[in-house]
């Protein structure tokens, strides 16, 4: 249901032959190079945009400097090769690329398509040549980083016919997204891109703009959905070969191109929650994770932000290079942004095109950069609020927090709090992490030094320490760590839970749990363990927040639903992919303890 609303949009794009933005390329904003902006709004003598690569969770310019993308789509190339238009479908001259620069984008997001690239037999006779396409790719990533952007270039429409769920189009040739790239095109579209582009490390590659394998087979089996995304080869629901993300990290490398790669995850690269157990080996570790943010996605809380992609983007850089929202309004990005500036996630936003705002996320009326109202509005009023001075001016990490104390220690929870840390421009934030000997694992995020971490186990030591991080992504050393062990939880079975299904779509369905208190004292803190046989995953949660490894599903309280009293109870409500049964789980504990069914 979530993805029809999109593949909607896109078809009625094409039909018109002007794609508004639901399922094509989004942009990549981020301030320019300083001195890209004189002081009274112009655009001046631009220096070249860095060259990139991957640092611990961050990417950093040669000097080291922390930069983070931020700016716009720039849609055209995926489309215009194959609908008989120019191939960028608008102009891609110094003047569009100054409107860019007034509204300081350092990153723009250029989706490609790749028979077009590789000028296969499928392409209809007005197609550009190989040749011609391949060198307008060129010029204009050139003429970008030139200018002081720099680029991403992602692999949006690709060879491969496909009918199943979430469909685009019936067509063989690359004329919409497909559920994943192939065997037969891919790598060496890759390879060749790679052997272009190698040595200039200011271009980024995105592999696949947004895979969805788990859609193709019905969302049965969703270890085999992730596999299938990594490893390729044959995959339920896709009749092709698939080329995985491992395939196209090798193929890009044997090139011998350093070029920072992203790759996706499930659910149109909306879905991070097992990228880093699946993630592609990279010999250069210069890897990052993409993600997509819509307002129709299944991911679109702050919780669900902050236990899947917050887990990633404390591991390795994570670029969100599409975000939108199928209205012409801000409200849903001004979120996705607000969210992803406190956690060192950049964005480009959906699409630097004037296709008018009708069905959402298009960005300016015309491509002097006249933004939208109020879409275009926002975005642009946002991005120019984003570190001012440009890209990499702040390299200074902000000071390492105190040693946390623990206090308010219960079975299921702990509050920790620590003396502040100090920056040059001023702390976003603190990543809270747990430590178990050289490993860390991100189990919360503060905006103040204070947190209480919840859905921990009872009677169970644990070893915590803090980073702070400043709005440019620089991030401070780690903290002292503090040992806590939490209190013995209850055996008497002092819990009753009721699960439902109250509504079934077929791929998907809403379900409920209520959480009731049996016993004669409050539970302050709680974590609720059971488990799926039906292949069923979970996508959003309200009232908690959801872990998810296999069948297994461990859920914490938010901070309404933390406490619940005596003889009282707290309800959850989630959306949810389906197996073929859609088996109800039948064994429940909260705490660790074992719950009666309701």
């Amino acid at each position: 249901m979530r993805r029809a609303l999109r593949a909607f949009g896109v078809a009625g794009a094409l039909v018109a032959g002007s794609v508004a933005g639901l399922g094509l390329p989004a942009p990549a904003v981020a301030s320019p190079a300083a001195g890209q902006i004189a002081a009274d709004g112009q655009v001046s003598a631009a220096a070249a945009a860095p060259a990139l690569q991957v640092s611990g969770n961050r990417l950093v310019t040669e000097s080291g400097s922390t930069f983070r993308p931020l700016g716009v789509n720039r849609s055209g190339g995926e489309f215009g090769c194959v609908q008989d238009k120019e191939i960028f479908d608008g102009p891609v001259d110094q003047a569009a690329v100054d409107a860019m620069l007034a509204w300081r984008v350092n990153t723009v997001r250029i989706p490609l398509n790749e028979e077009c690239w590789l000028g296969t037999e499928n392409l209809p006779a007005t197609a550009p040549s190989a040749a011609e396409y391949q060198q307008a790719v060129k010029d204009y990533a050139d003429l970008l980083v030139a200018s002081g952007i720099n680029v991403i270039l992602d692999l949006h429409w690709t060879w491969g016919q496909y009918s199943g769920p979430g469909a685009g189009c019936p067509d063989i040739v690359a004329t919409c997204q497909k559920p994943m790239p192939n065997m037969r095109y891919t790598p060496t579209f890759w390879s060749e891109v790679a052997t272009t582009f190698k040595g200039n490390d200011a271009v980024i590659f995105d592999l696949f703009n947004e895979p969805y394998p788990d859609a193709a087979n019905n969302w049965s089996d969703i270890t085999a959905a992730w596999t299938c995304l990594r490893d390729g080869g044959t995959c339920a629901g896709i009749d092709y070969e698939v080329a995985g993300m491992q395939d196209l990290v090798d193929a890009v490398r044997d090139t011998g191109a350093t070029n920072v790669i992203m790759a996706g995850g499930l659910e149109w690269t909306n879905n991070l929650s097992r990228w880093l157990e699946f993630k592609p080996a990279d010999p250069t570790g210069n890897l990052m994770a993409s993600w997509h943010s819509y307002n129709f996605n299944a991911c679109v809380t702050t919780s669900c932000w902050d236990s899947t992609i917050g887990t990633v983007a404390a591991q390795v850089p994570v670029h969100a290079g599409e975000i939108g929202q199928n209205t012409c309004a801000h409200d849903y990005i001004d979120q996705v942004m607000a969210w992803a500036d406190t956690n060192g996630v950049g964005y480009t936003a959906w699409t630097w095109n004037p296709w008018g705002c009708g069905s959402g996320s298009v960005l300016i009326d015309d491509w002097n950069g006249t933004p939208t109202s109020t879409y275009g509005e926002g975005f642009r009023e946002h991005l120019l609020s984003q570190n001012p001075g440009g890209p990499g001016d702040d390299t200074q990490a902000p000071t390492a927090p105190g040693t946390p104390t623990a206090s308010e220690v219960t079975a299921g929870s702990v509050t920790l709090s620590w003396t502040a840390s100090t920056d040059n421009t001023g702390v976003t934030g603190y990543d809270i992490v747990s430590v178990d000997g050289g490993t860390e694992t991100r189990v919360a995020g503060s905006t103040s030094n204070r947190v209480t971490i919840t859905g921990l186990s009872a009677d169970t030591a644990y070893t915590f320490a803090v980073y702070a991080k400043d709005a440019a992504g620089n991030r401070s050393d780690r903290s002292g760590t503090v040992a806590v062990t939490t209190e013995t939880g209850n055996t008497t079975g002092t819990c009753s839970v009721g699960y439902r299904s109250v509504g079934d779509w077929g791929s998907g369905f809403q379900g409920e749990i209520v959480i009731r208190n049996t016993g004669t004292t409050a539970i302050d803190g709680w974590s609720l363990a059971f488990t799926f046989t039906g292949g069923q995953v979970i996508n959003n949660m309200w009232g908690g927040t959801p872990t998810q490894n296999g069948g297994s599903v461990r859920v914490a309280p938010v901070p309404y639903t933390n406490t619940i009293p005596a003889g009282g109870s707290v309800t959850l409500g989630f959306i949810a992919s389906r197996g073929g049964t859609n088996t109800a789980p039948t064994d429940f504990t909260l705490n660790d303890t074992t719950c009666t069914t309701a």
